[in-house]
């Protein structure tokens, strides 16, 4: 009788290593309920004394950030050698920071944003649990990033 193949098991990350990830990373998804409607948003952040901050433009993700529910935030990555991914959630509660209270990390000219445009208000996440995984992967063919077909549609 053929026994099952052992499945390669998900490593808890500690509190630390969670950030070290989080310092690592600077584009995540943010994942708010706007009106009743889970919504997520592709945002670049920085980590700043274990909080995350980021800009964003007046709109539905503003609208649902200043009503105070609690939001979740996700960024993930590849290890060294790709043969291992990670994954970080804050989750937590989120606030404008007051203008003139922007920390200087926010001045690094690599954390431009995707989309262009002015981002004049200054957001911040408290978080109230923040969790990270770590595991092994075998065939990069299942999980590497899809392509991007989009010149084959024209």
């Amino acid at each position: 009788m053929a026994t099952p193949q052992q499945q390669p098991q998900a490593e808890t990350l500690t509190m630390d290593e969670c950030w070290r990830y989080l310092e690592s990373a600077y584009i995540g998804r943010l994942a708010v309920i706007n009106r009743a409607v889970p919504e997520i948003f592709p945002v670049n952040f920085v980590p700043v004394d274990r909080t995350i901050l980021f800009r964003t433009a007046p709109g539905a993700k503003l609208n649902a950030l200043l009503s105070s529910t609690p939001v979740a935030f996700e960024t993930d990555g590849l290890g060294t050698y790709s043969t291992e991914v990670w994954s970080v959630v804050v989750k937590g509660i989120p606030g404008q920071v007051p203008e003139g209270e922007a920390p200087v990390e926010l001045a690094d000219p690599d954390r431009e944003p995707w989309l262009p445009g002015p981002k004049d208000h200054l957001i911040r996440i408290t978080p109230t649990e923040v969790t990270g995984r770590r595991f092994p992967v075998h065939s990069r063919t299942r999980w590497w990033p899809p392509l991007d077909f989009s010149s084959d549609w024209t």
